[in-house]
């Protein structure tokens, strides 16, 4: 064992350069941002770029309709509101996602309930969705993590079985392929984000989109405080939010819908360079991508295998870091149920959690409640993968791991 070769021992290092990057605004960004302007309405009623963005991303999906929010979170509170589901009624979802996939469960007045995930894809299993229904389970949210698809035949299948509802959380996943379909045209709806860290971003925003037209008057209604914008006859018919973005933001969404292919076909084919260096270590494993499944790989995260690796997640982290890679333990710290709002059901003020009470029943979330998950985060190494890496970006992380596994690996 050569430690002394890894730059963290004072070794030479892998990478001495910054990594790839580039501009994700530009030209095209700023034309639609002045045709805005010159328009002299920036509200999203004016409906000028509003328009024009669900237009092309209806075709781009192939989908019957769009609506757009302020935030992926944003999207996903309407879409689960829109179901309009009795409070105290049980919403399944994944472990291993952002609070924002929960944040319109909760405040829907709806129970939170985690299946597992597969330990290699890191995503929902019908056969784990199917182990945490009830007879009040009303909605399933699957994340497709990192651009993975989850395998959404079986769990179709499933929730056709149990007449539940599938709302696919693609905040991560631009342009992820099952089966020849694009992940969010699968369920009944699909929620995306604009978020600035996403594959594409007009600062903070969201869609979501469906071929059910009611479903999609419901949600575009809740996005919009519940007016009656299609005069249907149903003005404030609910309680809503005021979830609505600009037309700015609409104006630079729509320049860069046109971004998606170029920069998801990029970031696929780096992550899988990437993978075919690596593989061969035993003594990790990488990301699950099924054959009939394409990844758009928001990140790449790989597992060290417990037994085989003679430092910590941590020191092999540091080690990495040392090499010029800035990898990180993880996606989120722990399973989203173990952070302390949810041991301690701390959701809202004064102890009092009313979706509690609505179902008559107690809730717990502790440790051990979704064995896999909890594996993963334990185990997990991400790294970057940008569409503005270079080939050589791509095996400089790949050699550095490689570097790292040789001292290590027992």
């Amino acid at each position: 064992m050569n430690i002394g070769n890894l730059a963290i021992n004072g070794g030479p290092k892998t990478r001495e350069t910054p990594f790839g990057s580039g501009a994700r605004y530009g030209e095209t960004e700023k034309k639609e941002i002045m045709e805005v302007l010159a328009n002299d309405r920036l509200s999203y009623w004016s409906k000028f770029k509003v328009n024009s963005f669900c237009d092309r991303v209806k075709e781009y999906f192939s989908c019957g309709y769009c609506a757009g929010g302020s935030s992926g979170s944003a999207v996903i509170h309407a879409a689960v509101a829109a179901l309009e589901i009795p409070p105290g009624y049980e919403v399944i979802s994944s472990p291993i996602t952002d609070i924002g996939t929960l944040i319109g469960v909760l405040y829907q007045n709806l129970i939170p309930v985690f299946a597992d995930v597969d330990p290699h894809t890191y995503n929902l299993t019908a056969e784990s969705i199917r182990s945490r229904i009830t007879d009040r389970t009303r909605a399933i949210i699957v994340v497709h993590l990192a651009g993975n698809p989850c395998e959404m035949d079986e769990i179709m299948e499933l929730a056709r079985e149990y007449k539940i509802p599938v709302i696919e959380d693609c905040a991560q996943a631009y342009n992820s392929i099952y089966k020849g379909r694009k992940a969010g045209t699968i369920g009944s709806a699909g929620c995306f984000s604009l978020n600035e860290s996403k594959h594409i971003s007009c600062g903070d925003g969201g869609f979501a989109i469906t071929d059910d037209e009611e479903l999609f008057y419901r949600i575009h209604n809740y996005l919009d405080k519940y007016y009656d914008r299609f005069q249907r006859g149903n003005r404030m018919f609910r309680l809503a939010p005021c979830y609505r973005l600009s037309e700015l933001q609409y104006a630079v969404a729509l320049a860069q819908l046109d971004k998606i292919d170029a920069i998801t076909d990029t970031r696929a084919r780096h992550a899988e360079s990437l993978t075919r260096q690596i593989e061969h270590n035993a003594a990790i494993s990488v990301p699950k991508v099924y054959p009939h499944s394409r990844s758009s790989f928001w990140f790449y995260m790989f597992r060290l295998i417990p037994g085989k690796i003679s430092c910590s997640i941590n020191d092999f982290v540091k080690a990495l870091n040392a090499e010029g890679i800035s990898a990180v333990a993880g996606y989120i710290p722990r399973p989203i149920y173990l952070e302390k709002m949810f041991t301690e059901k701390a959701f809202f003020p004064g102890g009092v959690w009313p979706a509690e009470l609505a179902a008559g029943k107690t809730y717990t979330y502790e440790p051990g409640l979704c064995p896999a998950a909890e594996e993963v985060l334990t185990s997990a190494v991400r790294v970057p993968v940008s569409e503005f890496f270079t080939s050589r970006d791509v095996d400089d992380i790949a050699a550095a791991i490689n570097k790292v596994l040789a001292v290590y690996r027992k």
